[in-house]
C-alpha cells in the first residue's frame, strides 16, 4: 500500500504492538512485584513485634499494587481495542464513518 493510508496503517501496527506489550508486561510485573513483595512481607511476619503491622502493610500494599496494574493492564487493552476498531472502520482504507 503506497501514499498516506500507510502511514495510517504502520501507526496502527505500532498501538496495536505497543498497547499489547503494555497489557502483557502489566500482567508480568505485577506478579513479579507482588512475589518479591511477599518475601519481604514473610520476613516481617517471623518477628512478633512487627506481625500485625506487616500484615495490615500487606493487605494495603498488595490492594495498591492490583489496583494500579489492572489500570495499566485495561489502559493496554483499551488502546488495542481503538486500534483495532479503527482498522475495522476502514480507516486504512480511507473510509471514514
Amino acid at each position: 500500500m503506497k501514499g498516506p493510508d500507510n502511514h495510517v496503517h504502520w501507526w496502527l501496527g505500532v498501538t496495536d504492538l505497543l498497547a499489547h506489550g503494555m497489557q502483557h508486561g502489566a500482567i508480568k510485573l505485577k506478579r513479579v512485584h507482588l512475589s518479591i513483595a511477599d518475601e519481604s512481607f514473610r520476613v516481617l511476619e517471623a518477628i512478633p513485634v512487627t506481625r500485625p503491622a506487616s500484615r495490615v502493610v500487606r493487605v494495603c500494599h498488595h490492594g495498591i499494587s492490583r489496583i494500579s496494574y489492572t489500570s495499566v493492564e485495561l489502559a493496554g487493552r483499551g488502546v488495542a481495542l481503538l486500534a483495532a476498531s479503527a482498522a475495522a472502520r476502514g480507516v486504512i482504507n480511507g473510509k471514514h464513518d
